[in-house]
């Protein structure tokens, strides 16, 4: 094996990796689709094996091409850091970061880190990707995300988790709903409600339906949806509830929604930043860290909720990584 691999080699491979296609990776890279075949047949040369299986105009990847993707993805992402490293040190903080968030957090934390950002390191530019926290937890492991905004379940050895607020699970119904003037109810008060929740494979969905198991009841679910914007205008146009982390309504004030918390309280949900245990932060994915912090911290002084008196958050700040 000639192990002379340059990293033109590595970006036109991980190109046709993600796109599955030779021509489709020529157009991202700007290159001709003649250009991309070519490296990609000294590559394989110089590894001594096939990385792609040629079906048609689909190129899949072989079980030696998914081993070596893992190693490319994490040698150009180390290369990024090096880069950002050195940019740093000239007083200029550069860098690009992939980062992942849940939908509970999408819009209650990612608007106001990005604002800040663009502001006070305009050299550093983020792509960001709602996922679900399996898929976030999944792409931070992989190394296809430098970072991640998630639900903490420690399933993982691999992953290293911050932890920045705690959050409860609470009664989100309209403003005009009989329950919305309580100042808390109890899951047994609502065996006679139909439901509109997330899926039944999102952890959150879990955290439901283990509260109804506790007061040994069952949910009676009407409607599930997988995204969290069309899941809250459904509670809105058909006037059934659903049960969410108070968070999830932070910057979505204006939908006249009401969050009701739960007696006796419910389980603590942490939520926090996911990465790499083995992985040193780069200096821009440092920055964009401190800045989540910061706005995460209104989140657990002041919980979201529509109306005064109404709505709990229990909060307590962990810095320290777990």
């Amino acid at each position: 094996m000639n192990a002379n691999i340059e990293l033109r080699h590595l970006r036109y491979f991980i190109a046709v990796a993600e796109t599955s296609n030779f021509t489709r990776a020529a157009a991202r890279l700007g290159v001709t689709q003649p250009s991309v075949s070519q490296q990609l047949k000294e590559l394989e040369a110089r590894l001594g094996t096939t990385l792609f299986a040629r079906l048609g105009k689909e190129a899949r990847l072989t079980e030696a091409g998914r081993a070596f993707r893992v190693r490319a993805e994490r040698i150009l992402r180390e290369l990024e850091h090096a880069c950002d490293t050195v940019g740093e040190l000239a007083g200029l903080l550069t860098g690009h970061l992939d980062v992942g968030v849940v939908p509970a957090l999408h819009l209650a934390w990612v608007p106001p880190v990005l604002a800040r950002l663009a502001v006070e390191h305009p050299g550093i530019s983020v792509a960001v990707h709602e996922r679900s926290m399996q898929a976030v937890e999944k792409d931070v492991e992989a190394g296809k995300l430098d970072l991640g905004l998630a639900l903490l379940t420690g399933a993982s050895p691999r992953l290293a988790r911050e932890r920045l607020f705690v959050d409860e699970l609470v009664l989100v119904v309209p403003k005009e709903h009989v329950l919305a003037a309580r100042s808390s109810v109890a899951p047994r008060e609502l065996t006679a409600l139909e439901f509109v929740l997330l899926p039944e494979a999102y952890d959150l969905r879990r955290s439901v339906d283990q509260l109804f198991q506790r007061a040994r009841l069952r949910p009676r679910v009407a409607f599930e949806l997988d995204a969290l914007d069309p899941l809250l205008r459904t509670v809105l146009a058909t006037r059934r509830p659903t049960i969410l982390p108070s968070s999830s309504l932070r910057g979505r004030e204006d939908l006249g929604l009401v969050a009701v918390p739960f007696t006796p309280r419910t389980r603590s949900i942490p939520f926090g930043i996911v990465e790499r245990a083995d992985d040193a932060r780069s200096p821009a994915a440092e920055r964009f860290a401190a800045i989540v912090r910061d706005v995460a911290t209104p989140a657990r002084a002041k919980p979201p909720r529509s109306a005064p008196g109404r709505g709990s958050l229990r909060a307590g700040r962990a810095a320290a990584r777990r």
